[in-house]
């Protein structure tokens, strides 16, 4: 057979060599074996099927040492169990559409609803709610999980994350049309060390079952020719052992060749992430997100429901230091009490200091569930020193009320007003943080959802003159600096946030052994250097020629 080859881009990096496996064919409207009996009944068996498939599952991965993995398996369970998502396909039933119709009517809808959110990680919830339907769908024309010869590399319209995790033969690649770097797949797969490539043509599915595929970090190879076969391998080979020796290193310094050390912390949301920043040695959590567990609240959280989100991520991070961020709520990720019709909200801070007994409520129970950690608070999108004083109030409150201390404040800038006002800010500051992904956004004018909103663009010398503006000025007020964006984890640009003397960088766990060996790999004089020639460029292309002339690996990619 001849050699075919389809480009995409990589949400989870690396090189496989497999068979074929496609996870999605399509099957008919109408039902082969359950044409008779109740459709509601039919709609019912085949979540609950698909419930109780994702919640074995989750419980085999946490046998297995797997909770990361088990958590997004027990989620996709709890969307399965969705008496909203099960009410809306019984009501399509009910008027008259076939059961098959009725559930991917209902699953569009909610779908939909996700995938509008300007917030990219919301947004690719969607992807979990579709792989629910697809695979009602499957159990309702009798399909079940089946082994197949591999290793495998699966093709769908949308990898899901449960077809990485199922227990067929061993899953080495997955190829996707659609979805993007923070699905829930996308995760899975950079916990898996194993290739994910997004955004590749339709016409890669007609591929035949069985077909070896060669998947590398930017293209998918059909009937790979025998020198390309040979190198995969190799190059195979050695990501193994790299991977291996760069978890022998963990115990060792994040520090520079020149003994200047970066603190290395870990960007987490639930109990799994804690333990995962944990075994990967992270120097405490430099961003602990709290809104997740509210974006379908229908009222402020209360104190109670607060507390009981996060206790559990705390128990794993005791005498560790814990950065946390107030409820981060914005247009692109807002409950329904917050959104209004034809209203944009444009940050959560505002509305946040207008309802002050909820904004204590969540102080209080920060304060309680994180008592045994060395707490910070960190407040998203301050535009001005105003806000944050008005925050300081309120902390303060909620520490007088439960008899503690007040723990360092700090202001996470992502707003060009904050960088403009970042002299006032710092002096009512106890840290800063950088928010790369927004600041960079807010500076280029680009969507965040926009393929070209990429961690290298934070190399923009736009971009760099901001952040050395914020780390100058924090130093002067005695004040640390952090970046916890996408950025602090790019190879290409950790060289430029040390030379800006950046203190610390928060990455998510999953990266973090990279991070460090990047880190160790670099002198911070050399890096001082290059970062004043990049301040110097006029545009990211410029950056790009500087670090290819100075760097021995790869330079930042458009």
């Amino acid at each position: 057979m001849s050699r075919v080859t389809f480009p995409g881009r990589p949400a989870s990096t690396g090189i496989a060599l497999g068979s074929a496996y496609r996870t999605d064919r399509v099957h008919p409207t109408t039902l082969p074996r359950r044409c008779g009996g109740d459709p509601v009944q039919h709609i019912i068996d085949a979540f609950d099927a698909v419930h109780r498939r994702m919640l074995d599952l989750a419980e085999s991965l946490r046998s297995q040492g797997q909770p990361e993995q088990a958590d997004i398996m027990e989620v996709a369970g709890y969307i399965a169990a969705d008496p909203d998502l099960r009410a809306t396909a019984v009501r399509h039933a009910e008027q008259g559409s076939p059961v098959t119709v009725a559930i991917s009517q209902a699953v569009h809808v909610y779908a939909t609803a996700l995938s509008h959110l300007d917030d990219a990680t919301l947004a690719e919830r969607a992807t979990d709610v579709r792989q629910i339907g697809r695979r009602a769908l499957a159990w309702l024309h009798g399909d079940t999980d089946t082994d197949h010869e591999g290793p495998l590399v699966l093709f769908a319209h949308e990898i899901g994350a449960a077809d990485l995790l199922e227990p067929h033969a061993p899953v080495v690649a997955a190829v996707s049309v659609t979805g993007g770097p923070n699905s829930h797949a996308a995760i899975v797969a950079r916990s898996l060390g194993i290739p994910l490539l997004l955004g590749v043509d339709r016409a890669a599915l007609d591929v035949a079952d069985g077909v070896e595929v060669l998947v590398d970090h930017r293209q998918v190879v059909l009937h790979p020719e025998e020198g390309e076969r040979r190198t995969a391998l190799s190059t195979m080979d050695q990501l193994r052992a790299r991977r291996v020796e760069l978890r022998t290193q963990r115990d060792l310094a994040s520090q520079t060749s020149d003994g200047h050390t970066v603190v290395l912390r870990a960007n987490i949301a639930t109990p799994a992430d804690a333990r995962a920043a944990v075994d990967a040695r992270c120097d405490g959590v430099g961003l602990l997100r709290t809104e997740l567990p509210f974006l379908d609240a229908a009222t402020w959280p209360s104190f109670g429901q607060h507390t009981a989100a996060l206790v559990p991520v705390f128990r794993q991070l005791a005498g560790r230091p814990v950065t946390v961020r107030t409820l981060d709520y914005a247009d692109d990720k807002l409950p329904p009490f917050l959104r209004h019709e034809g209203q944009q909200l444009g940050r959560g801070l505002p509305l946040m200091l207008a309802a002050p007994e909820a904004f204590t409520d969540q102080f209080r129970a920060i304060l309680t569930a994180g008592a045994a950690t060395d707490l910070r608070v960190m407040i998203p999108m301050v535009a001005d020193a105003a806000e944050l004083r008005a925050c300081r109030e309120l902390l303060d409150k909620a520490a007088a009320e439960i008899g503690v201390t007040s723990p360092p404040l700090g202001a996470m800038v992502e707003l060009p007003e904050a960088v403009a006002n970042i002299d006032q800010i710092a002096a009512e500051a106890g840290f800063i943080s950088i928010g790369s992904n927004d600041l960079t956004c807010q500076i280029l004018g680009l969507d965040r959802r926009d393929p070209a909103a990429a961690p290298a663009m934070t190399a923009h010398p736009d971009v760099l003159r901001a952040i050395a503006a914020v780390v100058t000025t924090a130093h002067d007020h005695g004040l640390q600096v952090s970046v916890c964006g996408d950025a602090a984890t790019h190879r290409d640009v950790i060289p430029l946030l040390v030379g800006l003397d950046c203190d610390i960088l928060s990455v998510a766990p999953s990266a973090a052994d990279e991070v460090r060996a990047r880190v160790r790999s670099l002198a911070r004089t050399r890096c001082a250097a290059l970062a004043a020639d990049a301040l110097a460029c006029s545009t990211i292309e410029e950056v790009r020629q500087l670090l290819e002339a100075v760097a021995p690996t790869p330079a930042i990619s458009p």
